[in-house]
């Protein structure tokens, strides 16, 4: 089976990322230019750009992917459990803590 697996190197992610750009380019002008908004030429390119990300998601599974020479890819590592990890933070009052020893969570 063919894979996709980047989207912006194949067909179906710059299919979709044109159509996706085409019509939010095509809405902004009908509002600066006091037209309806949501128009044919809209439609069309929304539904263009759903069927090329059905598309990237039918011919890519998310639950397999493999890379181009069909091999796995390296799967994430499991998450660190256990004790935390000591650091030499020394916390001042009056401060705000320190960010978490593996980065800030968004």
């Amino acid at each position: 089976m063919k894979r996709a697996l980047s989207p912006s190197t194949n067909a179906t992610g710059l299919g979709a990322a044109a159509a996706a750009i085409y019509a939010a380019v095509i809405m902004v002008w009908h509002a600066t230019h006091h037209a309806g908004v949501i128009d044919p030429q809209v439609l069309v390119a929304a539904i263009g750009a759903a069927a090329f990300v059905y598309a990237r998601f039918r011919v890519t599974p998310i639950a397999d992917p493999r890379d181009g020479n069909g091999k796995p890819l390296v799967p994430a590592p499991p998450p660190r459990t256990g004790p935390p990890v000591p650091s030499n933070v020394t916390v001042v009052p009056g401060q705000p803590p320190p960010p978490p020893a593996n980065g800030p969570r968004m």
